[in-house]
């Protein structure tokens, strides 16, 4: 159909970072872009991704929604709406296109609105009809923050077996309601209910004719957007409008609470995946020989919790919690994974000679890897043996990882390298590689906790050092002249989908501490992109000759609560004296 714009196809990824089930590209949907009050350029690509992401949708979009006619629409089994005329409320479109909408609904169609998107039309009678949400004149808002979502409806398929959760979103109060559509779901912020305000109908359904209309007040930010509760509200509700039945299952952290009286574990392992069940619900899965080149941990829960996130839209080569070098002898370990990224580098390849996987009977594990590292098309330069001592299930939920690892150089040799820092010109990026942690895009109300030492710190306006000898959580940023030191642990945390706290805690053994080493983390709430990294060659490379080695040990805490420094002063204790 020439009148449909494509755009670029992304990266085929989940944008829940957790593995999906892939479907058939069976249904049919239409996104509407090209205007709206909201910044649609960034949004309707993420839109995009979300249902490639599933791979139940074939995806189109128009920038020219006003040139279609009935047979336009009729070539797709949904319509999703991210377009609106505001602020222009008499826009009206070609008598054509309304009518060949409406009919499209008529006869069976589905349509779905979310955010803004039906604010627009105030003139036209019949979209009254099939619309809800719109902005009007008692319509107000106050700052994105945490808003909490409440499944009002447990008997419709769109969310029947959905929990509560919280997403950090702009929650319009006062919105104009349509009587015709049914309330699935309520919402609510702090700043909304201070003010004496009632839960807002956020989640509704409708039917017109045959058709059926999905609608949520949430999304409207490419933020909001990346939340799991929000993604699993559109893709649920526009598989519905589309067919009226819903296949596509609602992710763990988000399935409404089982109680069980007695916890049951066991085992998984195939020849790419060795993870612990807990009810037949992962605890932690560890990943290799996969096609994205690099063992990794992914997902690892701390109870409802999700800690990790793998192969995010922004940053695909992210794996969760992974080790990697940047450069070695100038070839890039760090940004390739799989076949999926090309760059004009010489790319580094990191291959796993040898897996040995121990089960235990308290249902603590040992994982040992034999890896080699080399240029493509080249000899190998350096080789590493790791050790992981995964603790056994706690009963607070709590994951404890214990990594041993030991490279040798092979080569005649070895220059161990990043991005350099940022210095006087304005660079903003480098200096991270090694042991990383990228959190869950679901988290808000960030935490961080230091012992001390360097800390550098990424928010989108360059780099940052920071003495981290508190909470910094608020600092004044600057360049302290301060003892250059590795700090004993880090920790990086916040609030998820269920408003309750958890975090991780990296600790550096006295062993490892180089002079070269300082902590990283990346707190840019925006995308979001929470990231942690003990980053050992962060303030200069490190040279190594045929036969030299270096031992890195290191321990990652995965915890549920509240803590404070001197808790992890204390776990830090038990870990190293």
């Amino acid at each position: 159909m020439k009148k449909i714009l494509f755009l670029i196809t992304f990266f085929s990824i989940s944008l829940f970072c957790q593995s999906q089930d892939m479907q058939h590209e069976s249904t049919q949907l239409l996104v509407l872009s090209g205007s709206n009050n909201h910044n649609w350029q960034r949004t309707t690509p993420l839109l995009k991704n979300i249902y490639k992401g599933r791979g139940l949708f074939k995806v189109e979009i128009t920038n020219q929604p006003d040139t279609l006619i009935y047979k336009d629409f009729n070539e797709f089994d949904v319509i999703v709406s991210n377009w609106n005329s505001w602020p222009e409320k008499d826009v009206r479109w070609p008598e054509k296109v309304e009518s060949g909408l409406l009919r499209y609904l008529e006869e069976g169609g589905g349509l779905v609105f979310f955010h803004s998107s039906t604010s627009t039309f105030y003139t036209w009678p019949e979209f009254d009809k099939i619309s809800t949400g719109a902005w009007v004149e008692d319509t107000w808002h106050g700052k994105n923050s945490p808003v909490k979502v409440k499944i009002e409806n447990q008997e419709h398929p769109i969310t029947k077996g959905l929990s509560n959760f919280y997403i950090f979103d702009e929650l319009w109060i006062n919105a104009k309601q349509n009587d015709r559509f049914q309330v699935l779901g309520s919402a609510i912020n702090e700043d909304a209910l201070n003010k004496g305000y009632e839960n807002q109908p956020a989640i509704a359904v409708s039917d017109y004719g045959k058709g059926r209309i999905f609608h949520t007040l949430l999304g409207h930010d490419t933020r909001a957007m990346r939340n799991t509760g929000f993604q699993t509200l559109m893709l649920r509700g526009t598989e519905w409008a589309a067919t009226s039945r819903v296949s596509i299952p609602i992710p763990k952290e988000l399935q409404q609470k089982k109680t069980i009286e007695a916890s049951e574990f066991t085992w998984l392992e195939n020849d790419s995946t060795f993870a612990l069940l807990k009810n037949d619900e992962v605890l932690w899965q560890f990943n290799f020989n996969t096609q994205l080149g690099k063992p990794f941990f992914h997902p690892v829960y701390v109870n409802r919790n999700r800690i990790t996130c793998s192969s995010p839209d922004d940053h695909p080569w992210h794996l969760g919690q992974w080790f990697s070098w940047k450069y070695i002898n100038g070839a890039n370990y760090w940004e390739f994974f799989g076949e999926n990224y090309q760059r004009n580098e010489l790319r580094g390849i990191t291959n796993i000679t040898s897996v040995k996987l121990k089960r235990k009977s308290d249902y603590s594990a040992e994982i040992y890897l034999e890896i080699d590292y080399y240029p493509e098309n080249g000899q190998t330069v350096l080789t590493e043996e790791r050790i992981i001592q995964v603790s056994p299930p706690h009963k607070d939920g709590r994951i404890q990882m214990d990594y041993n690892m030991n490279f040798e150089a092979v080569a005649d040799t070895v220059e161990l390298n990043r991005t350099p820092p940022p210095v006087a010109d304005g660079v903003l990026w480098g200096g991270y590689g090694g042991l990383s942690v990228r959190f869950n895009q679901d988290l808000m109300s960030e935490r961080i906790l230091s012992s001390g030492g360097l800390h550098y710190q990424y928010r989108g306006i360059g780099h940052q050092r920071i003495e981290g000898s508190e909470e910094l959580a608020i600092v004044n940023f600057g360049y302290e002249d301060i003892d250059d030191k590795t700090g004993n642990w880090f920790y990086m945390g916040g609030k998820g989908l269920h408003g309750n706290r958890f975090g991780t805690v990296i600790m550096i053994s006295e062993d490892t501490k180089g002079k070269g080493e300082a902590w990283y983390s990346v707190n840019t709430p925006g995308i979001p992109f929470y990231y942690i990294n003990p980053a050992y060659v962060y303030l200069k490379p490190q040279i190594l000759t045929k036969g030299e080695s270096i031992k890195l040990k290191y321990r990652i805490l995965h915890i549920e609560g509240d803590v404070n420094n001197q808790q992890l002063n204390e776990e830090y204790k038990d870990y190293y004296e």
